[in-house]
């Protein structure tokens, strides 16, 4: 009768059902239907300790009830108990095996945990019942196939679910997601246009438009949604409830502080319910540092091409170090460079999160060096397990990651000055010249290719910039399109990343009253022949915010003078820290008047351009930016600095 009692009142007098369940439980403390709504209320609240109590009196008493088992699940996972949780769940569903709220919370769980091909297995049982056609699920199971590596299936499943739900603006997102992820931006237009109208205040759907847009090079209202994504990190800060895509702001003009909170969203997403505690790792007196590389990218990507002969360099009489590949070996010349540089290389791509972090914990590993942070195939599920005492955040992710579980960001003064270091929730870790390695091998030997070989008029004054076409704002390229009009005959060698890019800056230079044949594109081509061609042009010309880096690189190992406008933003510092380490500081501008007043006056006194290239040809043999030798050692010295640090502070 209480407990009947208790229904009654519960949908307009919530306090006096609960008086009603404790007064059954009083009469019979073994009462489980009692028990069982008790804790419904408390899970309602949010008080998952106390539900749990009470569903677990009331498990010992019925122990085949089907929502008692998912609901003492859902409060097993909202307590970070994720293992707890799956065994509910599926306890629910050997006695209902058509739970649905159970099949769901089932699949979010295998999801957590990676385990990606029962996700869809477990999809597909909901979504064979007759009601579901849960959003929810549906994008579970994209998201799935797409880690699978079946990316058909995945953009199939995302279709249907936005053909059956197009008003359902998550949907739209991913689905726009995926064809960005595919390179496919044209396509990805619809979708997201589709979803920022469902939901205008989608920080998330605002920063995968302007993205989409950016790698087209389409900036019709391009400024407005920076100046809408702003708007909302400024409102709603750090802690705002939509995540912004963390990469792709760092190539749009947010402020420094806007750029904090998009790493503090991303992190969110990956923060675990109970902090988890430094591992405990001596080291005797006789055993050398353990230093560990975590990354998708021993392959052909920019940062192994600047990285491996620093690998290389390292005294192993001072560091044991370790590599966890993130990607499947493939063998790639890269990758066996990779191997034959560290002392240990673990292909750990088929490996669970738990199961990476794991094993980092057994192999004792003292220093954790994230090469990816918030980039893609990253792992960002590792680090929040803290399978190291120290964990920094190093190149991969030029920026800050936001997380409580990076101690440091490797970086160097001049990239990140003290006054921006409130920007980051890292301590920086300074290289004493730069932070950026140099791989010296990559240069081919030889005399570099020809203008003609290059495609590029054998006189005219040849202005370039290999920077990715998403990199290119408006505000830059007006500057660019002012210097071919004011120097005569000259072009502008740019990347050429995409045909819808290259017809959309072709069109833009029109606009400016330039003839679009001045604009000249170069294929992508192996890195060796990329770096040799640089030496075809005569300035190479950086963007911003996000300026050149491993681009940077390339140019003045090739003895290219470059020209970079620094702000406040660490991408926009990168290339200012090499010119900084090579003896050429008088290249680096502050503000775009300084960038378009010394770009002009380069390339229009010969004198002093040859000067530079005089200078940077000298300084290339000399100066830190190119010596692997000293920059190995001060990495060494890094690592034993802050360990020592460490464990006197331990």
């Amino acid at each position: 009768a209480w407990n009947l009692l208790g229904e009654c009142l519960e949908p307009t007098d919530a306090g006096a059902a609960s008086d009603a369940w404790w007064r059954a439980l009083e009469i019979d403390p073994d009462n489980a239907e009692a028990s069982f709504h008790l804790g419904n209320r408390n899970l309602a609240h949010a008080e998952y300790g106390a539900a749990v109590i009470h569903y677990e009196r009331a498990l010992s008493r019925a122990p085949g009830h089907a929502d008692l088992l998912n609901n003492l699940g859902l409060c097993y996972k909202a307590l970070g108990a994720t293992e707890r949780a799956e065994a509910c769940y599926r306890a629910a569903l050997a006695a209902d095996r058509e739970h649905a709220e159970a099949l769901i919370n089932l699949a979010n769980v295998l999801f957590q945990r990676e385990a990606y091909a029962e996700v869809v297995a477990t999809s597909d049982r909901v979504l064979a019942r007759p009601q579901g056609a849960r959003g929810s699920i549906r994008l579970l199971r994209a998201l799935s196939l797409e880690r699978l590596g079946d990316v058909a299936a995945s953009e199939a499943g995302l279709q249907e679910a936005t053909k059956n739900r197009p008003d359902d603006a998550t949907l739209q997102a991913y689905l726009g997601t995926l064809y960005v992820r595919t390179q496919r931006y044209t396509e990805a237009e619809a979708p997201l246009s589709r979803s920022l109208a469902l939901a205008p205040d989608s920080a998330y759907a605002l920063s995968m438009l302007a993205h989409a847009r950016q790698h087209r090079c389409a900036w019709a209202s391009l400024g407005a949604l920076f100046s809408r994504l702003e708007a909302l990190l400024s409102s709603e800060g750090g802690e705002g409830p939509v995540p912004v895509d963390a990469f792709s702001a760092l190539a749009m003009p947010l402020s420094p502080l806007a750029q904090l909170h998009v790493a503090k969203r991303w992190a969110r997403m990956f923060t675990p319910v109970r902090r988890i505690a430094r591992p405990v790792v001596d080291i005797a007196p006789s055993e050398r540092l353990r230093v560990a590389f975590v990354s998708a990218n021993f392959r052909d990507h920019a940062t192994m091409h600047l990285s491996a002969e620093f690998w290389e360099k390292i005294d192993r009489s001072r560091l044991e170090m370790f590599a966890y590949s993130l990607r499947a070996d493939d063998d790639n010349p890269f990758q066996r460079r990779a191997k034959a540089a560290f002392e240990h290389f673990a292909d750990v791509s088929q490996e669970s999160v738990a199961g990476i972090a794991q094993r980092i914990r057994e192999d004792r590993i003292a220093i954790l060096v994230d090469r990816n942070g918030y980039t893609l195939n990253a792992r960002e599920g590792i680090f929040p397990l803290r399978p190291a005492p120290i964990q920094i955040n190093c190149i991969g992710f030029p920026g800050t990651l936001g997380a409580e579980w990076y101690d440091y960001i490797f970086t160097d003064r001049f990239s990140l000055p003290e006054a921006l270091q409130r920007f980051y929730t890292e301590r920086p870790l300074y290289m004493p010249h730069m932070a950026f390695p140099s791989d010296t091998t990559r240069m081919p030997g030889g005399p570099p290719p020809s203008r003609a070989a290059c495609g590029l008029p054998e006189e005219a004054f040849v202005f370039c910039c290999f920077n990715n076409a998403y990199k290119i704002l408006p505000e830059i390229f007006a500057i660019w399109m002012r210097l071919l009009a004011a120097v005569s005959g000259s072009v502008l060698w740019l990347l050429d990343t995409s045909t819808d890019a290259k017809e959309n800056l072709r069109r833009e230079a029109e606009r400016a009253g330039i003839d679009a044949g001045r604009l000249v594109f170069a294929p992508v081509v192996p890195v060796g022949a990329h770096v040799a061609r640089n030496a075809a042009a005569d300035l190479f010309l950086d963007t911003y915010p996000y300026g050149a880096h491993t681009t940077a690189n390339d140019a003045l190992l090739a003895g290219l003078p470059l020209l970079t406008c620094a702000g406040e933003t660490l991408v926009s510092r990168i290339a200012g820290s090499q010119l900084a380490a090579i003896g050429l500081p008088e290249l680096i501008t502050t503000g775009f008047a300084e960038y378009e007043a010394l770009a002009l006056k380069l390339a229009t006194e010969p004198a002093l351009l040859k000067r530079y290239r005089e200078r940077l040809a000298a300084n290339r043999r000399t100066s830190p930016l190119f010596d692997m030798t000293r920059y190995a050692c001060d990495f060494e010295d890094a690592m034993q600095r802050i360990w020592a640090e460490y464990e006197t502070q331990r």
